[in-house]
This record gives C-alpha cells, sequence and structure tokens, in this order.
C-alpha cells in the first residue's frame, strides 16, 4: 500500500524539487532498530473515563520512519517545513495504524 503525501511548501531532493512524498508501509524492521515512532495515551475526565486520546510523538523515530518509507534521505526530510512535519507524522501514524487518511487520529473508531 502506498499513500501520496502532498507538501505544503516543496523540498529539494537528491532527485530534484518535488511537492508530495509517497509513503509505503513499513517494515517491524524499523520498530525493533529505532523503538515506536508514538505512543497512545488515554485522557481522562473527571470521573477517570477515557475522553480522547492523546499521540506522544518520539521525533527522532518518527523521522526515520520517514526516511524508510518515502524513500528520501533525513538529513533532506529534516528541511521540511514545521507544518509539513507535523502533517507527514499524522499521515505515518495513519498508515501505521491502518486508519482512514483524511481524518485525525483520535477521531478514529475503536481508538
Amino acid at each position: 500500500m502506498t499513500e501520496t503525501f502532498k507538501l505544503t511548501s516543496p523540498l529539494k531532493t537528491h532527485d530534484g524539487v518535488v511537492t508530495e512524498l509517497k509513503l509505503k508501509s513499513p517494515k517491524a524492521r524499523l520498530m525493533i532498530k529505532h523503538g515506536d515512532p508514538f505512543t497512545i495515551r488515554p485522557v481522562k475526565n473527571a470521573k477517570g473515563e477515557t475522553e480522547s486520546y492523546e499521540y506522544i510523538y518520539n521525533n527522532s523515530a518518527m523521522v526515520q520512519f520517514a526516511a524508510d518509507m518515502t524513500g528520501v534521505d533525513e538529513l533532506i526530510l529534516e528541511d521540511l517545513s514545521v507544518t509539513d512535519f507535523t502533517r507527514l507524522r499524522g499521515a505515518i501514524t495513519n498508515v501505521i495504524l491502518g486508519l482512514v487518511p483524511d481524518k485525525n487520529p483520535s477521531e478514529q473508531p475503536g481508538i
């Protein structure tokens, strides 16, 4: 499975300037080598009931996942705008969890 991620700002790569990245499904070796790129923590209300979920990102692991999933070197990905990197994290989260790509992960059923 491959997802297309559109950038808000062009990115200079070894192959020229790109305006989108192709995200392929990651392999387990990435988690084994770099650890989890994020954890999901329940947010409880005053009654102790789960009200929503919070995603806590490991940006170092996430950029390794991004590099492997896109085929773009980590040093180049570090030049992404903060906006694009934050959006890319969400897209990678969706791919890893198998969620609907146009929704926020915390809004997905079953999470």
